[in-house]
């Protein structure tokens, strides 16, 4: 779902909600310099000069389903 933006009372905002606890998971996941990211995030870049590799479906914390990821790729 679409992440929900909460001010605390110091001023400063703050993100929840599934994508957010699911973006943390990914990124938890990728190893030192890597950067993984999901279909969502790779169907948005479409277009977009970026190369992706299939990283094939992991099953992440908290989630029933497994998620596709792909590692973003700089030079083929």
């Amino acid at each position: 779902g679409e992440p929900i933006a909460e001010d605390d009372p110091d001023g400063r905002s703050d993100l929840f909600g599934t994508a957010v606890i699911e973006a943390a998971r990914i990124a938890a996941a990728a190893k030192g310099g890597e950067i993984l990211v999901s279909d969502v995030v790779r169907q948005l870049a479409k277009g977009k000069d970026f190369l992706f590799a299939d990283r094939g479906e992991v099953a992440l914390k908290g989630f029933d389903e497994p998620v596709r990821l792909y590692e973003v790729r700089w030079q083929e």
